[in-house]
C-alpha cells in the first residue's frame, strides 16, 4: 500500500506540515479537494502536504459483501440489515488494521517525496484525524529513529480512533522534538463506534498537551480547522487568512468551481472556443454565441451535461467538475487507479489516457504519456487529435474502415486519424462489415454504446481533453 502526497501550491520553507485523513475520507477526487481546500493559508512559511491513503469508504461494498446481504434479506429485511451493519463493522475493523500498517511506512514513503519535491524540509509535523490519527500513533510508537535529515517537531491529534495508555503515550513522545497535542470532545459520538477502544479523541491522556474542544462532533476538524489550530496554537498558524483554494464572494456554483471555470477564463479565447465546439456536439448543451463570457457558458453547460439530466433541472444547476470527472473514471473503470490521482490533471491526464486506448487500439501518442506528448504538440495538431477522438466516439464509427494512414508513434504529427469511408451494408459487403467487426477490441464498441446511451458522453470527453490541454499550457500550480 502506498501513500498519495499532494503539496499545496506555493510550498516553501524548512517545515513540512504532514495532514492525513481518517475513515471514508480521501476517497474520491472531489473529497480530495476539500481536505485540501480546509488547510489554512496562514499557516506561514510551510510547506503543506495530504497524505492520502486508501482508507476506503463506508458505502464500497464487495460482490462477496453484496450477495452476503441480499442473501440474508431474502430471509427477512432485519436480517439484511443486520448483515449489512456485521458487514461494515468487518470493513472498519480491516481499515483500522490498514491505518497501523501505513503508519509503519508513513516516513519512509515520505521522505521518499521530500528528496524529490522538497529537499529543503528538514523538520516535520504531523497532523492526523480520525483513524488518521491512529496512524500516526502506529508511526510513532513503532519509530526507533526518524530517517537521516529529518525531525518530528510537532504532533496534532484530532478526534483520534486509537486507545493509548499512558506508557505509549510516553514512548510515542520520545520522538517527537515538539508539542504533542490531543484535540477531543466530549461531544464525539462517532467514536463510540471505534468498538473495543476508549479513544484518544474523546479523553485526556498523560504525556499529552490534552486541549478540549467543546460541542466539536467527528466532522467538524476538517471544517473548522482554522478554529483548531487556533485552540491548539499550533506552531506556524497565523489567524485572520481564508483557507486556500477556496472561492469567496460569490454563491455562484460556476464561478466557484474555479478548477474548470478559471483555468478557460484564463486561457486564450481558442481554446475555450474549440472546448466549445465539441460540447456543442450534445442536444443537452445551450451555449449561445452572443454570451459574453463563453468560458462562464461553457463551464455552465459542461457542469449540466454531466451527472443525471433530470435532477440538474430539478435543481437548476449541474455538478463540479470533479464530480464530472469522477463520473468518467466510472464510465472506463478507472476506480482502482484513482488513488494515485492527487489533484485534477493527474486525474485529466489519467482520463486522457484512457480515452485514447479505447478509441486507438492500435497505439497513439496520448495513450501513453499524455502530459509530454501533449506538450510537444503544437495547439492545431492537439485540436486535430481531439477532433479525430471525438470522430471514433460513436457508434458509427466503429463501423467505418480507415482510409488515412498515419504515423501515430510522432507526437508532433499534424494529421490526425482519419476514419475513412462507411462501410455499404450490400450483400457483398456484409462478409467485409463482420471481418472488420472482428478485428476490433469489443472494449472499444462497449464504450461507444455506452457514450450513445449515455446522453452527453460523447461530448464531454473531448471537451475534458481540452480543459486538459488548457491547463497545461496555463501551468498554474493553484489551478492543478
Amino acid at each position: 500500500m502506498e501513500f498519495k502526497f499532494s503539496s499545496l501550491p506555493k510550498a516553501s520553507g524548512t517545515v513540512a506540515n504532514i495532514f492525513i485523513h481518517g475513515y471514508s475520507a480521501g476517497h474520491s477526487l472531489e473529497d480530495r479537494q476539500l481536505l485540501l481546500n480546509s488547510i489554512p493559508a496562514s499557516l506561514q512559511n510551510c510547506v503543506n502536504i495530504f497524505a492520502f491513503w486508501p482508507s476506503s469508504h463506508f458505502s464500497r461494498v464487495d460482490n462477496l459483501s453484496r450477495n452476503f446481504c441480499m442473501a440474508a434479506s431474502r430471509i427477512h429485511p432485519a436480517a439484511g440489515a443486520a448483515a449489512f451493519a456485521g458487514d461494515r463493522v468487518i470493513h472498519f475493523t480491516r481499515i483500522r488494521a490498514r491505518a497501523e500498517a501505513m503508519g509503519k511506512v508513513l516516513l519512509e514513503q515520505l521522505n521518499d517525496y521530500l528528496f524529490d519535491k522538497h529537499r529543503s524540509v528538514t523538520t516535520i509535523n504531523l497532523i492526523g484525524h480520525s483513524l488518521g490519527g491512529r496512524l500516526v500513533a502506529s508511526t510513532l510508537t513503532h519509530l526507533t529513529r526518524p530517517p537521516e535529515g529529518l525531525s518530528i517537531g510537532d504532533v496534532l491529534l484530532m478526534a483520534a480512533a486509537v486507545k493509548v495508555e499512558p506508557a505509549q503515550a510516553q514512548q510515542m513522545r520520545r520522538n517527537v522534538g515538539g508539542r504533542m497535542i490531543n484535540a477531543y470532545s466530549k461531544d464525539d459520538w462517532i467514536l463510540h463506534l471505534n468498538l473495543g477502544e476508549n479513544s484518544l479523541g474523546r479523553n485526556e491522556v498523560e504525556h499529552f498537551e490534552n486541549i478540549r474542544i467543546p460541542d466539536f462532533g467527528h466532522g467538524h476538524y476538517w471544517e473548522k480547522l482554522a478554529e483548531v489550530m487556533a485552540r491548539t496554537q499550533f506552531s506556524g498558524y497565523q489567524p485572520g487568512q481564508l483557507s486556500t483554494g477556496v472561492v469567496v464572494g460569490t454563491g455562484d456554483h460556476v464561478i466557484k468551481d474555479s478548477v474548470l471555470y478559471k483555468v478557460l477564463e484564463q486561457s486564450p479565447a481558442e481554446l475555450t472556443q474549440e472546448a466549445i465546439k465539441h460540447l456543442k456536439s450534445s442536444s443537452w448543451t445551450d451555449i449561445k454565441d452572443g454570451e459574453k463570457d463563453q468560458a462562464y457558458a461553457f463551464a455552465r453547460e459542461l457542469q449540466l451535461v454531466g451527472g443525471h439530466c433530470l435532477v440538474n433541472v430539478a435543481r437548476g444547476r449541474g455538478i463540479s467538475y470533479s464530480q464530472v470527472l469522477s463520473m468518467l473514471t466510472d464510465h472506463y473503470e478507472l476506480g482502482s487507479q484513482l488513488h494515485k490521482c492527487g489533484n485534477i490533471i493527474e486525474t485529466e491526464e489519467l482520463l486522457v489516457k484512457s480515452f485514447f486506448r479505447h478509441a486507438f487500439p492500435d497505439g497513439h501518442p496520448l495513450s501513453r504519456d499524455p502530459l509530454a506528448n501533449a506538450r510537444a504538440m503544437s495547439r492545431d495538431t492537439y485540436f486535430k487529435h481531439i477532433d479525430a477522438l471525438a470522430e471514433r466516439l460513436t457508434v458509427a464509427s466503429y463501423f467505418k474502415s480507415p482510409s488515412v494512414a498515419v504515423d501515430m508513434t510522432d507526437p508532433g504529427a499534424g494529421t490526425a486519424v482519419s476514419s475513412g469511408a462507411v462501410i455499404g451494408f450490400t450483400r457483398s459487403s456484409m462478409l467485409g462489415l463482420l471481418g472488420e467487426i472482428a478485428k476490433k477490441p469489443m472494449s472499444r464498441l462497449v464504450t461507444n454504446v455506452k457514450t450513445a446511451l449515455k446522453p452527453g458522453y460523447s461530448a464531454l470527453i473531448p471537451a475534458v481533453a481540452i480543459v486538459f490541454y488548457a491547463r497545461l499550457m496555463l501551468d498554474d500550480e493553484g489551478l492543478m
